[in-house]
């Protein structure tokens, strides 16, 4: 596989990458649910894209990334299964002023974005597009350390259970070893993942519905 760096044409596709994703979840965003998580998610996401690009990161090898990732997707059908079977699509919502996501919404949406960020690792890795960075660290970024400050912080608020907590805990080790594998960088890495981290709880915070 080849070890290029970003380009600056793999900074503007990501770029538009990143632009369309955020659209999308602000139009299927219930009330603010998305907007507040997703889309800082999605910027963090693209400011980590930024920094491989700026310090000319050499991407891992496929074979020190990809099964690592694929580990992080099958945590994340687990997941999504934890939160299909105990009430998210209901409760995610209503916490901030949306109501419930269909069933059918819910499922083609998440069957969907792993498909997407499936074919996207293989893309950056196996092909070399390395454009398709963008939606992988999306992944990486919300689908795991967002996902497990956001599930511990919801119970926390709560004061109780709330539905994806348990299989959220496995992404506050999953997550910041793939982030850290991308960057290369410690002092990188934190510097995306504790601002995203104060940021997500800030916004989860002021924006619940009272």
């Amino acid at each position: 596989m080849s070890t290029d760096t970003l380009t600056t044409k793999d900074l503007a596709i990501g770029t538009v990458i990143a632009t369309v994703m955020a659209a999308t979840f602000s139009y299927l965003s219930s009330g603010l649910s998305l907007i507040i998580t997703f889309v800082p998610g999605l910027l963090f996401s693209w400011l980590a894209f930024v920094q491989i690009y700026r310090k000319q990161v050499v991407p891992p090898s496929a074979a020190s990334f990809v099964p690592l990732f694929f580990v992080g997707l099958a945590v994340q059908f687990l997941h999504f299964a934890e939160e299909y079977s105990t009430g998210f699509a209901t409760r995610f919502p209503e916490l901030y002023g949306g109501v419930a996501y269909s069933d059918r919404l819910f499922v083609s949406f998440n069957m969907l974005s792993y498909t997407i960020f499936t074919l996207a690792c293989l893309a950056a890795f196996v092909k070399g597009h390395r454009f398709m960075l963008m939606p992988v660290l999306f992944f990486i970024v919300y689908g795991a350390i967002g996902n497990a400050v956001s599930h511990t912080w919801w119970s926390l608020q709560t004061r109780s259970y709330f539905p994806g907590l348990m299989t959220a805990q496995l992404y506050w080790i999953l997550g910041p070893s793939l982030l850290l594998r991308l960057l290369r960088s410690r002092s990188t890495t934190a510097s995306v993942a504790i601002p995203f981290g104060f940021v997500l709880v800030t916004l989860l915070t002021l924006c619940a519905v009272k």
